[in-house]
C-alpha cells in the first residue's frame, strides 16, 4: 500500500497508524525514500510539497479543525481581482486553543497567517468545496476581514472587495449577521453593503441582529457614520 502519494505530506501519526513503526520511518529516511519535513512529518526524497499537500495532512491525517478565510477565501473564489506575485498567505482560521504543529510552522514559515479566533460559535459558513480543506464562503469571508479593520484590512480595501460581492446569499449573510460575535465587523460590513447597494442588501432579515449600543469608533479621525453609530474615514479614497 503507498502511504505516501506524489507531492504528498504524510505524518508520522498517521504512519503509526497504518503500521509503520518508527524504526521504520528513521530506515526510510536514511534510504533517502523519505524526507523529513521537520519532527512528525514527511515527504517522498525529491518532493517539495506544497502548502495545500500540507494543510491537507493536518486536516485528514491529524484532523485539525481548521479552515481557510479571509483574503484567501475570496482568492480561492475569483472574488479578488488582483493577487500580489506569488500569492497571499494563507490564512488559516483555528479555534482558541488549537495549535499547528511545530514542523508545519517551520516547514512553511513565511507562508501562512494563523488566525485565532471566536468570531462565530460555530462553522456556519464554512464550505467543504475544496479537496485541501475547507474554505469560508464568500459572506463568512468579507465579515472574517470586517473584524480586522482597521488594524489589518483598511476599510476602503474592504470596500473595493464587496464591490465584486453581487452575488451573495442574502439568507447566508442573515445568519451569519445574527450570530457572529463581533458588533464592529456587523457594523461595518452593513455600512459598505449599504453603500455599494447590491440587490441582496435589501434581502437580508435585519430583525435578529444584535447591532450593540454605544458608538464605535474605528477611526479616531473619521466622521460619524449615524445609521450604524461609527466613526470612520471616507472609503472611497482608498
Amino acid at each position: 500500500m503507498r502511504l505516501v502519494h506524489q507531492k504528498g505530506v504524510v505524518t508520522a501519526v498517521y504512519l503509526r497508524r497504518h503500521g509503520v513503526s518508527y524504526q521504520s520511518m528513521l530506515k526510510y529516511r536514511k534510504s533517502n525514500w523519505l524526507r523529513s519535513l521537520g519532527n512528525g512529518a514527511f515527504c517522498e526524497s525529491g518532493d517539495v510539497p506544497s502548502i495545500d499537500a500540507a494543510l491537507a495532512a493536518l486536516v485528514e491525517q491529524l484532523g485539525l479543525p481548521l479552515h481557510l478565510g479571509g483574503k484567501t477565501a475570496l482568492a480561492r473564489r475569483g472574488i479578488m481581482q488582483y493577487v500580489p506575485i506569488g500569492g497571499l498567505p494563507a490564512e488559516i482560521y483555528l479555534r482558541r486553543g488549537v495549535r499547528l504543529p511545530k514542523w508545519f510552522s517551520v516547514a512553511y514559515a513565511g507562508r501562512f497567517v494563523c488566525k485565532r479566533t471566536s468570531l462565530f460559535p460555530d462553522e456556519t459558513g464554512v464550505e467543504h468545496r475544496e479537496a485541501v480543506c475547507a474554505v469560508s464562503s464568500p459572506e463568512r469571508a468579507f465579515l472574517e476581514l470586517a473584524a480586522e479593520v482597521p488594524q489589518k484590512v483598511a476599510l476602503g480595501e474592504l470596500y473595493q472587495l464587496m464591490e465584486f460581492a453581487d452575488t451573495l446569499r442574502p439568507k447566508l449573510v442573515s445568519e451569519l449577521l445574527t450570530k457572529c460575535g463581533s458588533v464592529k465587523a456587523k457594523r461595518v460590513f452593513l455600512l459598505l453593503a449599504d453603500d455599494i447597494g447590491h440587490r441582496w442588501t435589501k434581502r437580508v432579515d435585519l430583525s435578529g441582529i444584535d447591532l450593540g449600543s454605544g458608538c464605535r469608533v474605528i477611526d479616531k479621525d473619521g466622521e460619524f457614520q449615524p445609521k450604524y453609530n461609527v466613526v470612520v474615514k471616507p472609503w472611497r479614497e482608498y
